[in-house]
């Protein structure tokens, strides 16, 4: 059954390939989809090359079909999907927009699929996080495509981000998810310790392609059609996201009164009405119950009836509402008890600014607009309100019966002389005008419009927040960190710093200096120490040196010490009790302020489980940090930027992170990649890291993203690795190169690479080895400095080589310093060649033109390149020409011709033979070799322009004037010594043939030995052949005739009736140079009867029987090597 699927699948690969109507190619591959995927899964592997070479097809529609395989060959195999990269990377980039919507489509299942497999799989190699790079780049790139011209492409990558905000966030409690997207991937799922996903990161990313679609969602330039895909998506993400209920719901409000001005009447009312079905969808949800008002509001504007209001109202449990009644009354009581307290905190001058004092969001003015990073409602939260809050809160006392008279008249005066139709068609009459309820939603309508012009209070404040804040929080930290320096202790009865107080009395100055910090300290101190009013009752002042003893020194420091300890000791306690942040400031702050002693007890607490206090090693990181660039009071203001103890720290850590036989947790690259910043002894240990052959792979990793993070320090970075691209050891130095060619991919390091390849290629012409291939963090010691060897010559070498096959323009430079090298460095560069040369391939135009512009010198390059390239592969018709040019108008070598050989014509090979066959003997060899097709694959076999018989008789056919006789008697051995090839079939061909040609060769008659040696069963036909030499008077060429009596004497006694048929000159020359002939031809005439004797001339007899010495005619005999009986059988 297997094998029938098989050939029906080959059959039908083959029908699609050829041309012919697409609708029926199509067909033919949606019908191998179906085979290989839903019938015979197993030949998904066999069949997947097959498939995939349809991605290049002309057929736009083919090119989708090939998607759609690729979609469900992931679905069914995800592991397919590293195998698959590149095809969809390629057909991302397709010119044709069906093929990219088909593709991006495609991406929603495939992304989903890959976080999915990714989270589950345990084994990640270099394929699997190249393989993501890839994803994450082409995420990248659809994201883009929000921007795109086209609104069939802006409306599938709008639904590519609907899937990564849902996939990139986690499900709650609220969350409706539809059944048939029940078992689609999201964060809960992925655990905190996977190699490759990174939850954090991940989260995120999701939070900010939410924000860039709710963005693109308030555009001005949306087509109605991209409009509702936004508006739908982002309606679905909140319904199974419902912590970004807040934004939709921010984001609806504001788009009710933005809609983009290039929607004609119809599509706004379209518009409204999509609006109106996604609140109403929404306030089913019952994550929208704090939402209620402003979605009532809405959906009122928008033409709701209250009935149809009410019939979506999510029901609210009774326990969920004794919660919610329970929280308000609580709240309640905290505010009167405040009030009484202190009246001044709900002053009406004041309610705007406690409102803002207490949440402003960190982001940008424009984006903190719509964020929220809370899930209620601003009336249940006022700490997380935007600034339309703020503004709208401002507007509600101001939108008095007066100011809106005002208003409605200012705005009269721009209103056009007829009511709009677009107006008409939306507007809607406004139910319960003048209540307060109304008058909240006019006034934020009026807020949503001043806050995106960049108007209004609270969009004034929020810019004013954002210069201050982070001053703000910076003093608190400060003040925080002071107070468990200096040991300032703290009363049970007042509250902690953790505890939700008014800022007015919590947070210091921010108008003064740093040092303004500690009187502010001091006097809540001084008013917490007031309470008890016991000095009041002494009689005199306390002195505090009349009430303690002097301790000496070493006692204080072994109290110190054990305090040091307890504090180390008592993380399980502070964890449980939610100061576990203060703990780590206090040791941290402790340890830089301390010398030595507490700074190795430190040390040796994180060591002893590193994987769990790293956060420790890296929190004292970033506070020597701090102390080294003077930013807290505490030390001396005037005292000047230090960094030795930061650069002890940090190089300490790094040194031991580097011993640590277990390198799998990273620790190594993220303290380097988040230090504050990376010093010269730094480089040092990172250089040492890279230069471990066990570790090299990690470091170069960390290399390249130290270059991507660091900006500042990018070319330091980027040429300690380009340095590593030379190393002696071979592993270090193909790490390196790794790296380096996956940054040449991009634009701003390709020139700074090629640079440096370059000037090390360059160094060759010099006479002695560069210095900097022997630096003292380099171990080159092995290699001598003062000349060129193989090894320094291959140093310089190998990150020009691996740039060519991706960068063909690099071959010109490589010919040119060619030229210009002694003849050593030339055999190592031949030597090289191989590997980057295949990976350029023979259709390189850079090749093509290097070989018709050969430079002078470098004519052994060229020849050494085509012969790469021709090894395995027939030479294409382009590279044939170029190489025949050459050879005709500017290079008569004949070497140049071999590589290309089975590319020329058959009148060209025979033409070139006598000067093919001078040269040595193992170019000769492979000459043959070429032309006869041996050591070729089946795979790379070809057909040669000329037949192994048409090759031996050109050979036989070259005359002595052309080559001397002994080279082409060489070049017949080695073609005859081809068993394989020169069968006795074909043998019997080259004579039968040869023995008609006028005159007969010189070489025949070696050539008839030679083949009677190897097949003796021959002996028949060269019986014929001897009978048609005679019939041609072969005594008159010499050699043949010398050749004739060899075969004679070789095949008795087959060969003594021939003997009886020459004449008897002849045969008495015969006789005279083989005697032995006679006695056996003696014998063969006795064994013969009267009437066969009888026939036979009687002057043949004579010769027979005569035994005298007599001459023959002179015949002029030149001396013609042939070969013996033992030659042959050798």
């Amino acid at each position: 059954m297997s094998e029938n699927i098989q050939e029906t699948i080959v059959e039908l690969i083959n029908q699609a390939s050829l041309y012919g109507k697409d609708s029926v190619r199509v067909q033919h591959l949606r019908h191998v989809q179906e085979l290989i995927l839903r019938k015979d899964p197993s030949l998904l592997d066999n069949f997947l090359e097959e498939v995939l070479g349809f991605q290049t097809d002309k057929s736009p529609e083919v090119r989708k079909t090939i998607i759609s395989f690729i979609e469900e060959a992931c679905q069914h195999d995800p592991e397919v999907i590293v195998k698959v990269i590149d095809s969809l990377r390629l057909l991302l980039y397709d010119d044709n927009v069906l093929v990219q919507k088909r593709l991006i489509v495609s991406m929603i299942t495939i992304y989903r699929l890959t976080l999915k497999w990714l989270s589950k799989s345990r084994l990640v190699d270099e394929n699997v996080r190249s393989m993501w790079e890839s994803m994450v780049n082409m995420k990248i790139h659809i994201i883009a495509m929000l921007d795109s011209d086209n609104d069939g492409l802006r409306t599938v990558a709008i639904k590519f981000i609907e899937m990564l905000a849902l996939v990139l966030s986690r499900r709650t409690q609220d969350s409706i998810v539809p059944a048939s997207n029940e078992q689609d991937f999201s964060l809960n799922l992925l655990q905190d310790d996977h190699r490759i996903l990174r939850r954090n990161k991940l989260e995120q990313e999701g939070k900010d392609v939410m924000e860039k679609l709710l963005e693109f969602t308030l555009s001005q330039h949306l087509s109605s059609v991209n409009l509702i895909a936004a508006m739908g998506a982002i309606a679905n993400i909140a319904r199974q996201r419902p912590d970004y209920m807040s934004r939709v719901v921010q984001t609806f409000e504001a788009l009710q009164v933005n809609l983009p001005p290039t929607l004609v009447d119809s599509q706004v009312s379209s518009v409204r009405k999509i609006i109106k079905l996604k609140l109403l969808s929404l306030l089913k949800h019952p994550a929208s119950f704090d939402f209620q008002p402003q979605i009532t509001t809405l959906l009122t504007d928008l033409g709701a009836t209250q009935a149809e209001v009410l019939k979506h109202l999510p029901k609210v449990p009774t326990e969920s509402k004794r919660k919610i009644t329970l929280s308000n009354s609580e709240i309640n009581t905290k505010k009167s008890k405040m009030t009484t307290d202190d009246p001044s905190i709900f002053d009406k001058d004041d309610s705007n600014s406690s409102i803002t004092g207490k949440g402003i969001s960190t982001g940008g003015v424009h984006g903190s607009m719509m964020s929220s990073t809370s899930t209620n409602s601003s009336s249940s939260h006022p700490q997380h309100q935007t600034a339309i809050d703020i503004t709208a809160a401002d507007l509600v006392g101001k939108l008095s019966i007066g100011n809106v008279v005002d208003l409605v008249l200012v705005s009269m005066l721009l209103l056009p002389e007829k009511m709009p139709a677009s107006f008409q068609a939306t507007y809607t009459p406004i139910a319960a005008a003048g209540t307060p309820a109304q008058i909240e939603h006019l006034a934020r309508l009026l807020g949503a419009q001043l806050t995106a012009a960049g108007h209004g209070k609270g969009y004034e404040l929020m810019k004013s927040q954002q210069q201050v804040k982070p001053k703000i929080e910076d003093d608190i930290e400060e003040g925080n960190s002071i107070a468990s320096i200096t040991g300032v202790g703290r009363d049970d009865s007042f509250p902690s710093s953790s505890m939700d107080i008014d800022s007015k009395s919590a947070l210091p100055s921010t108008s003064g200096n740093e040092s303004s910090e500690i009187p502010t300290t001091s006097a809540g101190i001084t008013t917490i120490s007031t309470i008890p009013s016991v000095q009041q009752k002494k009689m005199k002042p306390f002195k505090l040196a009349d009430a303690i003893k002097p301790i000496e020194y070493d006692e204080m420091q072994r109290m110190s010490t054990d305090s040091f300890y307890r504090i180390l000791h008592a993380e399980d306690v502070c964890e449980t009790a939610g100061v576990g942040h203060v703990r780590k400031k206090t040791m941290t702050s402790l340890v830089c302020l301390s010398e030595r002693s507490f700074r190795d007890i430190y040390e040796d607490y994180i060591f002893a489980d590193v994987r769990k206090r790293h956060d420790l090693a890296f929190a004292w990181l970033y506070q020597e940090f701090v102390y080294a660039n003077g930013y807290l009071s505490i030390l001396d203001p005037n005292k000047r930027k230090d960094f030795t103890k930061y650069d002890d720290t940090l190089c300490r850590l790094l040194e031991y992170l580097q011993e640590k036989p277990d390198q799998r947790d990273g620790l190594f690259s993220r303290l380097l990649s988040t230090a504050p910043l990376i010093t010269d002894n730094a480089l040092l240990v990172l250089k040492r890291y890279c230069q471990d052959e066990t570790r090299s792979y990690l470091g170069m990793n960390t290399l390249r993203d130290l270059i991507f993070r660091r900006i500042n320090m990018r070319e330091k970075f980027l040429d300690i690795l380009l340095d590593f691209t030379h190393n002696e050891n071979v592993s270090v130095r193909n790490n390196a190169i790794r790296i380096a060619k996956s940054l040449h991919e991009k634009e701003e390091f390709k020139q700074s690479i090629e640079r440096h390849a370059l000037k090390f290629l360059k160094h060759l012409t010099a006479s002695q080895p560069p210095e900097a291939l022997f630096g003292d963090d380099k171990k080159s010691s092995t290699i001598p400095n003062d000349t060129w060897t193989e090894d320094s010559i291959r140093l310089c070498l190998p990150l020009y080589l691996s740039l060519m096959p991706s960068n063909h323009y690099l071959i010109q430079p490589l010919a040119t310093i060619y030229t210009a090298v002694n003849g050593d460095i030339k055999r190592v560069i031949l030597r090289v060649l191989e590997i980057p040369v295949r990976g350029m391939g023979m259709g390189s135009p850079e090749i093509l033109k290097l070989v018709e512009n050969c430079p002078k010198g470098a004519e052994t390059l060229i020849t050494r390149i085509i012969h790469i390239l021709t090894e395995q592969t027939p030479p294409s018709r382009d590279l044939v020409e170029k190489v025949r040019d050459l050879y005709h108008k500017r290079v008569s070598d004949v070497r140049f011709l071999i590589p290309v050989l089975t590319g020329l014509e058959k009148r060209e090979i025979i033409s070139a033979l006598p000067k093919l066959i001078k040269l040595s003997p193992p170019v000769v060899k492979e000459v043959f070799n070429r032309l006869l097709g041996l050591n070729a694959s089946p795979e790379t076999s070809h057909a040669s322009p000329i037949l192994p018989s048409e090759l031996l008789i050109a050979l036989h056919q070259i005359s002595s004037e052309e080559c001397e006789l002994k080279t082409t008697m060489n070049a017949t051995t080695l073609c005859l010594n081809e068993r394989s090839i020169y069968t006795h079939d074909v043998l019997a061909v080259v004579i039968q043939q040869l023995v008609d040609v006028n005159p007969i060769p010189v070489l025949f008659m070696r050539t008839v030995l030679q083949a009677l040696s190897f097949y003796p069963k021959m002996v028949g036909f060269v019986m014929n052949i001897l009978q048609r030499l005679i019939t041609k008077q072969a005594w008159k060429q010499v050699r043949i005739w010398e050749g004739f009596i060899k075969c004679c004497q070789k095949t008795r006694p087959h060969s003594f009736p021939l003997l009886l048929q020459l004449p008897p000159p002849q045969l008495k020359h015969v006789f005279q140079t083989a005697p032995e002939l006679r006695d056996g031809l003696i014998r063969h005439l006795r064994s013969m009867s009267i009437a066969q004797r009888s026939v036979i001339p009687s002057s043949i007899l004579t010769v027979i029987e005569d035994n005298s010495e007599n001459v023959a005619p002179e015949i002029r005999i030149q001396t013609v090597p042939l070969p013996s009986s033992s030659s042959h059988e050798q």
